[in-house]
């Protein structure tokens, strides 16, 4: 990350008690500002490559470290881990930075915030971009096993079998003792990995209580990896985890009660980055569902690669997430 921007890191409070550690940087002139949004196991430095593109060109940039992670709270609390609640963090971050053009970007875990802000927030944002995961209705989480087995009928195999890994209560001590051994499975040279250890129930967890390791992917580079670690051991897993836990343990089950069935769908221009051989968020469930569910518009761009788009492919990643906002947004921009 360029380092002016280091320096760019405040904290907040939120209005529910909640400290957050964050970088902003202004928007220049009349452009949007992008709020990046991360997931598990991440911090805010996972979109260094998209903080420099877009700030560089006049863009402004909101990215939290999220619940969990870095320096924001970490609560061992899962109730905490509503994500109607955590959105609304989000808004006290953008209130407090008086960000009123703003598009949100979210990753993995961090989508499920996107999907929140636009079922509940719309009108607060210009347009939603998805990573790899698709937007998603909330619905009661059925038991690991019964989603596993779902995922055997539908698709040939389980996608899930790492939550059974993470579900744990040994699961944060465990990954604590051996952090390279997760980094190497999270982040793999070699995205077809995740169909033996990420897909299968059980193999996750040997591997880490074994403390094996496989060839780290080559985008994550010596400086991102060491803060990282940092993050993981500072803090340690056992909030982060939270975001699984609160998912299998009914947190935002009822999140659904509370949105009008209109607001389900994308009112706002969507933008949607597929991953082919992401082998958990599956091309052949995600397209269709962003393609349901958007009605404000929808540009999907593939890439061949792995989870991890925005770092195994940031040019291609940061040109057409410009062009979208360009082509799409200018109107508002």
């Amino acid at each position: 990350m360029n380092e002016s921007l280091v320096s760019k890191y405040k904290d907040i409070v939120t209005s529910r008690g909640l400290t957050y550690h964050y970088l902003y940087s202004p928007a220049v002139d009349d452009k949007p500002t992008l709020l990046f949004v991360h997931g598990f196991p991440s911090i805010s430095y996972d979109w260094y490559h998209q903080i420099n593109y877009f700030s560089e060109r006049g863009f402004g940039v909101v990215a939290p470290d999220m619940l969990g992670y870095g320096g924001t709270s970490k609560p061992t609390d899962m109730s905490f881990f509503l994500h109607t609640a955590i959105a609304q963090d989000l808004l006290d971050i953008l209130d407090a930075e008086k960000v009123q053009k703003a598009i949100a970007v979210g990753h993995d875990w961090g989508t499920r915030i996107i999907s929140v802000l636009s079922m509940k927030h719309s009108d607060r944002f210009l347009g939603f971009a998805w990573v790899v995961v698709a937007h998603q209705i909330y619905a009661p989480f059925p038991p690991i096993d019964v989603v596993l087995e779902m995922n055997i009928k539908t698709y040939g195999r389980p996608l899930l079998g790492y939550w059974k890994f993470f579900e744990q209560e040994s699961a944060p001590q465990t990954i604590e003792k051996n952090l390279e051994s997760l980094i190497s499975v999270v982040y793999p040279d070699d995205p077809d990995v995740w169909l033996t250890l990420m897909n299968q129930p059980g193999e996750i967890q040997a591997f880490v209580e074994n403390g094996k390791t496989i060839k780290r992917a080559s985008y994550l580079t010596d400086e991102h990896h060491s803060r990282l670690l940092e993050s993981l051991r500072g803090g340690g897993l056992t909030s982060a985890l939270n975001w699984y836990r609160s998912t299998l343990g009914g947190v935002n089950s009822r999140i659904m009660e509370e949105i009008p069935e209109e607001n389900h769908f994308i009112k706002k221009p969507a933008f949607f980055a597929v991953a082919r051989k992401d082998h958990v968020c599956v091309y052949d469930y995600a397209v269709p569902q962003m393609k349901k569910y958007a009605m404000g518009g929808l540009n999907v761009v593939e890439f061949q690669g792995g989870h991890w788009v925005q770092l195994e492919e940031p040019e291609t990643f940061n040109r057409e997430l410009e062009g979208w906002i360009r082509d799409t947004l200018q109107q508002n921009c």
